[in-house]
C-alpha cells in the first residue's frame, strides 16, 4: 500500500505522511502513542485530547485517522463516539484495552476501520492506521478468530454452505461464479443467499444490498476487512 524505502534521495518525496489524533483518558498512553508514531516515517501525531469534545474542538478533528479509546472515564457511549468522529470527517481505529468479539463487532457496526488492542505491537497499530487512512479495514489474525467463534444472540447461525456464499459474494464475485466456485447452479448460490440474508433480518441486522452484506461478513469474521 505505501512504498518500500528504496534507499534513492527521493524517496521522502514519494511518502505520504498520515495525520493522526489520539482520544484516551490517560495521559501516559497519548504519551506513548507520541513515542510510537515518531519512530514511523508515514505516521505523525498531529493532536491529543482526554475527550471527544476536546478534540474535535481542535486540529485534530482534520486528522486522516483518529485512534480512539473505548472506555474514556466520563460516560459516553463507545458507538456515539465513533458516529461522531466519522461524521466530522475522520477514520477511525479504536485502540483499547478491551478487545472481546461483542466490543469488536460494536466497534465495527459503528463504522470504525480498524480496532487493536493495546497489548498488540506497533507494527500492527501502523498497519491499521494505514489500512485506515487508505479506506480499508483491518483487525488482528485473533481478533477475526474472536468474530469468527462469536456466539452471540445476534449473530445467525448459517451453514458452510450459506457462509461459503456469504464470503464469495460479499467479496464481490457474481452470483453465477459464486455457483461454479462452490460446485452448484447460479440457482442455488442465490438460494444461499437468500438464506443468509432471512437470518440476518430475523436477529434484526437487515442485509438487504450487497454492501450490507459484505458489512455483516467483516462483523462476523467471515470476510477479512482488507
Amino acid at each position: 500500500m505505501y512504498p518500500s524505502r528504496p534507499g534513492g534521495p527521493d524517496f521522502c518525496a514519494a511518502v505520504r505522511v498520515i495525520s493522526v489524533a489520539a482520544v484516551d483518558d490517560h495521559p501516559i498512553v497519548l504519551h506513548g502513542l507520541e513515542g510510537l508514531l515518531s519512530a514511523t516515517s508515514d505516521c505523525k501525531l498531529v493532536a491529543k485530547a482526554s475527550s471527544l469534545a476536546e478534540l474535535l474542538a481542535g486540529p485534530g478533528r482534520h486528522a486522516d485517522v483518529v485512534l480512539l479509546d473505548l472506555d474514556l472515564g466520563n460516560g459516553s457511549a463507545a458507538p456515539d463516539n465513533i458516529r461522531h468522529l466519522i461524521d466530522a470527517g475522520p477514520a477511525v481505529v479504536v485502540f483499547s484495552a478491551t478487545a472481546t468479539a461483542s466490543t469488536v463487532r460494536a466497534a465495527m457496526r459503528a463504522g470504525a476501520c480498524g480496532f487493536v488492542p493495546k497489548t498488540d505491537t506497533a507494527d500492527d497499530l501502523a498497519t491499521a492506521i494505514r489500512a485506515a487512512a487508505a479506506g480499508n479495514g483491518w483487525v488482528s489474525p485473533q481478533l477475526a478468530f474472536f468474530l469468527l467463534t462469536d456466539d452471540s444472540p445476534d449473530r445467525p447461525e448459517l451453514s458452510a454452505q450459506e457462509r461459503e456464499a456469504l464470503r464469495l459474494y460479499a467479496a464481490g464475485m457474481p452470483m453465477k461464479s459464486v455457483g461454479r466456485r462452490m460446485n452448484v447452479g447460479t440457482e442455488t448460490a442465490k438460494q444461499y443467499i437468500e438464506r443468509v440474508r432471512l437470518k440476518y433480518r430475523k436477529v434484526g441486522r437487515d442485509a438487504t444490498t450487497k454492501i450490507d452484506l459484505y458489512r455483516r461478513a467483516v462483523e462476523d469474521g467471515y470476510l477479512s476487512p482488507e
